[in-house]
């Protein structure tokens, strides 16, 4: 689940901006692209009733802006794109998930964004060995 919701984030920033780079790594300074820098955070599961349960899932992206001269405003374009477009979520297998408590920081020049997706869903019975193929000596 945690590997599907990264793609579809990784997918959903390659549309929106198809010249930057994305990746799970720090870049550093000195870049000649922008780029975003995906990954997760913290997480947590809870039991809800039977086999369903409720995972929480904080992702952050960074954006490191292209060194320029208008680093402020496209930081803050780039946050504006962020809010709205990492709301929803279409995951490969088409569920469609929210994400909530988005919000946006500006640190030191570069943008730090966070997002929560909570998912429910229901754990399967792991099939049990048959008393078949048990035999007594």
């Amino acid at each position: 689940m945690y590997n599907e919701i990264m793609v579809a984030v990784v997918g959903t920033l390659k549309e929106l901006f198809p010249e930057a780079e994305i990746g799970t790594n720090t870049w550093g300074d000195g870049i000649e692209k922008p780029y975003f820098e995906v990954g997760l955070l913290e997480t947590s599961e809870k039991s809800v009733n039977g086999r369903r349960y409720f995972r929480s899932i904080n992702m952050y992206v960074k954006y490191y802006p292209q060194n320029s001269q208008l680093r402020s405003s496209d930081l803050n374009l780039v946050l504006d794109i962020l809010m709205d477009k990492l709301e929803y979520l279409s995951l490969e297998n088409g569920s469609l998930i929210r994400g909530s408590s988005r919000s946006g920081k500006n640190e030191g020049g570069i943008l730090n964004f966070l997002v929560d997706y909570h998912v429910y869903f229901i754990k399967t019975n792991e099939p049990e060995e048959s008393m078949e193929e048990i035999r007594l000596k």
